[in-house]
């Protein structure tokens, strides 16, 4: 079972921008057909970021920004998957599917 983090400031700034709580979307990584992203543009020396997209609450994806921290996943942002986001994930659910 994976252990989630989060620095309160930065869940706060995200309520307040997304509307989105951090421990409100961790059953996010529970997706089967998730999508995980190395984010090498925000990626720094000991600062490996991932973007995942995945299916919430069985109807909206969204974009989850995390990294890990001793094992655990520390998450970093949260937000409605963009259009262009929604067309990547939509594309591998039916490849994954075999869905049309």
């Amino acid at each position: 079972m994976a252990v989630f983090t989060w620095a309160e400031w930065k869940d706060r700034i995200n309520r307040q921008k997304h509307g989105l709580s951090f421990s409100e979307i961790t059953d996010v990584f529970d997706d089967p057909y998730l999508i995980e992203f190395y984010d090498k543009a925000h990626s720094g020396v000991g600062d490996e970021r991932y973007i995942c997209l995945g299916r919430w609450q069985d109807f909206t994806v969204l974009s989850v920004v995390f990294t890990e921290m001793d094992g655990d996943i520390h998450l970093i942002s949260a937000r409605e998957a963009t259009p262009r986001e929604m067309h990547i994930y939509e594309e591998n659910y039916r490849r994954e599917t075999g869905g049309n």
